[in-house]
């Protein structure tokens, strides 16, 4: 059953119980973007996605049916319309995300050992995130926020001081246990939003 959520709280705290719920799930990366590529083209019609759909299209990467990696792809790679608005762009994302997956498992660099500290995929993208739970974890906390300090997880500050942009725009320097914790509702959440919370995935550290 889809929860029902309201803020980046709410959702934080749903993925998070995801990520306890398929800590054994042993699915690669690619085929849960598969599986979430495939379960998306129920919403392609629509311009954004409630927090609750967002979350069903997350969790679906562990359970539903992955769709199969079509080789034209990688001859599609520099054409996929990954600026474009809307569902479009945002497939775009992730196919050249399964892409760059694909081609650094037949490359070894998915065995690198070290591929959590940043690796280079073989078209020049970086990633720093290759499982689902993590990948998911770091898109929740790049995108959307919600964590606090006291919660049952993983996650804590960064030791030291931490730089962030203040009101005129220019950049600061605070202290990591001093940064503001924003919890605000989300009406809906665009395909543009999808793309940063992907991107996320696979480079937020």
């Amino acid at each position: 059953m889809t929860p029902q959520l309201q803020t980046n709280r709410d959702l934080y705290l749903a993925v998070n119980r995801l990520s306890e719920e398929q800590k054994k799930c042993d699915r690669p990366l690619e085929l849960y973007l598969l599986a979430v590529l495939n379960r998306s083209a129920a919403f392609c019609k629509r311009d954004s996605l409630t927090l609750s759909e967002l979350y069903e299209l997350i969790s679906s990467g562990f359970i539903f049916e992955p769709m199969f990696f079509e080789e034209a792809w990688r001859d599609q790679y520099d054409q996929l319309p990954e600026g474009e608005n809307g569902y479009v762009g945002w497939r775009a994302t992730i196919i050249r995300q399964i892409v760059d997956l694909r081609e650094m498992d037949e490359c070894g660099t998915l065995k690198n050992e070290m591929r959590s500290f940043g690796v280079t995929a073989p078209r020049n993208s970086t990633w720093f995130n290759f499982e689902p739970i993590q990948y998911i974890e770091c898109a929740m906390a790049g995108s959307f926020g919600g964590w606090e300090p006291d919660d049952d997880s993983d996650c804590d500050y960064v030791p030291g001081q931490v730089g962030v942009v203040s009101e005129d725009g220019s950049i600061q320097s605070i202290n990591a246990e001093d940064m503001p914790h924003s919890i605000f509702e989300i009406s809906s959440v665009t395909w543009e939003q999808m793309k940063d919370f992907n991107y996320c995935g696979q480079i937020y550290e």
